[in-house]
This record gives C-alpha cells, sequence and structure tokens, in this order.
C-alpha cells in the first residue's frame, strides 16, 4: 500500500496529518508527503519522505501581512489547480495507491478525483469550519471556478474529520467520518501544581495584533498568584515584549510537559491546540486570533459545553485577568474539561483515521475488481 499525503503549510494542521500518516506507515504502507518547502524539515524529521511542490502558489504562514491579505492569499491557495496537476503528476510517477489532501486545497482534490485516484480529504478541525468556508466568499469563488468536490460521490472520496462529532456544530448530516482528536504524545489526566500554572501559546501563524494579545495576556497575569509559561513560535515578534517575573517565554516547548501539571491555557482558538488542552483536560481562556476562520468557533463550541471562556481578540488586561481568575477558581471549568478529556483519551484519532483510509481503499480496489 503506497499513500501520497499532499499538506498545507499552516501550521496547526500539520501535527494531526504527520501522526496519521506515521499510523498508516506502522501499518505497512509506504508513505510520502508531497508540499510547500516550509514544512520540509517537520516531515523528515518525522521519519517521512518529503517532496516539494513544483508548481503553484508560494504561501508561507509566517509572513507578516494584514488580515485582508492573508485571506486573499489563502482563498487563492484553495483554487490553484497547479497544485492538483503536481499532485497527479507524483502520484502516477509513484505508483500511489490513494492520495490524502488537506481540505484546504479544494482545487487539488477535484484534479486528484478527476484523476480516478482514491481520494481522502483530511479535514483537521470541525467540519462546521468547511461549511463556513463554503459560505464565504472563498466558497463562491471555488464554485464559481467550477471547484466542489466535497459534493463527489462518497464512494471515490472519503473525508475524515479529525475532531469529536458531540464537540463539531455542523449543518446537516453530510457524509464525513469523525475519527475524534488525534493525540499529540500521550494524553493523561493533568496534575495541577500547587502554584497554579498557566500555559500561554498563540498561533505560529502571523496573524496581525498578536504580538498586542501576548502583552495583554501578559500584563492580566502580572499580579496574579501563578506561574505562566509562554511559548512564542515564529508567528510572533516578541522583542521588547514586557515579560513579568513570574512568566518564563520559549520559542519552543513540549506542551505535554507543562500541560501534565498546567491549570489553565490561554491560546488563540486553533482546534490542534485547544484540542491537545483538553486532551489534558485543561480548560482554557480563547482569545481568537483570526476572527474570519474557524478559531471562533472552536471557542464558542468549547465554551458552550463549559470548558473555556471565550474573549475577543482585542480584550484588554483586566478583562483577560478577570477571565483567567473565573477559570482558575470556578471548578465547573475544570470539571467540564476533565469530562470531555476523558472521552478523548479513549482512542487516539490517528488509529481510527488509519483504520478508515484502509478499509477505503479496500472497497475501492473491491469496487474495480466488480
Amino acid at each position: 500500500m503506497k499513500i501520497l499525503f499532499i499538506m498545507f503549510d499552516g501550521g496547526g494542521n500539520i501535527p494531526p496529518q504527520v501522526k496519521v500518516a506515521r499510523a498508516l506507515k506502522n501499518r505497512g504502507a509506504d508513505v510520502h508527503v508531497l508540499g510547500h518547502g516550509g514544512i520540509r524539515e517537520r516531515i523528515e524529521s518525522a521519519g517521512l519522505t518529503f517532496e516539494q511542490f513544483a508548481d503553484g502558489r508560494t504561501f508561507s504562514p509566517v509572513e507578516r501581512r494584514s488580515l485582508p491579505r492573508m485571506m486573499a492569499d489563502f482563498a487563492k491557495v484553495t483554487v490553484d489547480r497547479q497544485y492538483g496537476q503536481c499532485a497527479v503528476e507524483v502520484a502516477r510517477r509513484l505508483g500511489v495507491d490513494a492520495v490524502v489532501v488537506d481540505v484546504v486545497f479544494a482545487a487539488a482534490i477535484t484534479e486528484v478525483l478527476r484523476a480516478k485516484i482514491p481520494t481522502i480529504a483530511f479535514v483537521h478541525f470541525f467540519y462546521r469550519g468547511v461549511q463556513d468556508i463554503l459560505a464565504s466568499p472563498v466558497g463562491w469563488l471555488q464554485r464559481v471556478r467550477g471547484i466542489t468536490p466535497l459534493r463527489a460521490d462518497p464512494s471515490a472520496l472519503l473525508q475524515i474529520v479529525t475532531a469529536r462529532s458531540d464537540l463539531d456544530p455542523l449543518r446537516g448530516t453530510p457524509p464525513v467520518h469523525h475519527v475524534g482528536v488525534v493525540w499529540q504524545g500521550t494524553p493523561a489526566q493533568a496534575i495541577p501544581a500547587p502554584t497554579p500554572r498557566i500555559l500561554v501559546s498563540l498561533s505560529t501563524c502571523a496573524y496581525p495584533g498578536q504580538r498586542r494579545m501576548l502583552q495583554n495576556i501578559l500584563d492580566a497575569v502580572e499580579p496574579l498568584d501563578v506561574e505562566t509559561i509562554v511559548t512564542v513560535g515564529p508567528g510572533i515578534d516578541s522583542a521588547g515584549v514586557r515579560v513579568p517575573v513570574n512568566t518564563t517565554m520559549h520559542s519552543w516547548l513540549d506542551h505535554d510537559e507543562v500541560l501534565a501539571s498546567a491549570s489553565l491555557v490561554v491560546g488563540h482558538g486553533g482546534h490542534s491546540t485547544a484540542m491537545r488542552a483538553l486532551s489534558f483536560g485543561v480548560p482554557l481562556v480563547i482569545m481568537p486570533a483570526n476572527p474570519l476562520i474557524d478559531q471562533k468557533r472552536v471557542g464558542a463550541q468549547i465554551a458552550r459545553v463549559g470548558a473555556c471562556i471565550l474573549l475577543p481578540k482585542h480584550a484588554g488586561s483586566k478583562r483577560i485577568r478577570e477571565a483567567i481568575t473565573n477559570a482558575l477558581h470556578d471548578p465547573a471549568y475544570r470539571d467540564a474539561a476533565v469530562r470531555i478529556g476523558a472521552r478523548i483519551r479513549e482512542r487516539d484519532g490517528a488509529d481510527v483515521a488509519a483504520d478508515a483510509v484502509v478499509d477505503f481503499l479496500r472497497s475501492s480496489v473491491g469496487a474495480d475488481r466488480q
């Protein structure tokens, strides 16, 4: 079994795809990855072979630009058929049995389906987020260009969603397969440290305004009796940020090491980071860094089940401090997070996804032989 993954350089979408790719490799699959050059190191360090797109628009999530410009660039990626043409050429050269495509590459999914190659759309956030995109100007642009791959026959296209169906506020009953949250590491119920430990993790993507968000958060925790641990990725220029004495900053840190004893996570609403916190039973304060994508929806859903306080991106330090204090002292938030975490830890979504891909390929081979 030979499988080609087509991955978008978008930050939090990479860990679940890499984990599923490795789960398939552990089942004996020969796995290859095609994607933007910015993900090469992460892919190869995971023991997977990598090839960079020969065609298609360049895209970097850490390029600093306005939010409208970033969303315009994102829209152009979704409708660029060159990614798909490149994927088909590589798939045929390698002789793969299936292609797994990040759902962001809508035009690429269309091209792979047209080539009659078994296709899996990889949805790395709530499927409602996909539905929201389709209802937005981005979806309109796709339809104008004849790009509607998710309407394909389910026998030709498997849509796997690495989210819990009981959290996903999707509309209707689309033909999708929720596989659950893909673990990053091996989550366990957190045992809070005596002094409340807060993990602050904003997006690795360079969303405008995140530096101000970070400073507001640091100002909020300064007078509190807490230990704050901040991870600052390439999306934020932290030079000159005022860091209080109860806070340490790191360019990179394994979140599992902090989550094991954390009381709270303050984040931007990325699905991957939010679910990683909940997998340890840790509640959140969420401030969506990009209100035009799924982050606000993620925060709203976790708030709906009682494990999160949702704040606007531009909330001031006083409001953030009140939210942090409430989340730390009201046990209802942690109780809700603990319940969700227990369900997440029942089974790694990567294993469920790998099984779904194998079953899909078997059914595709059976259909071809009839």
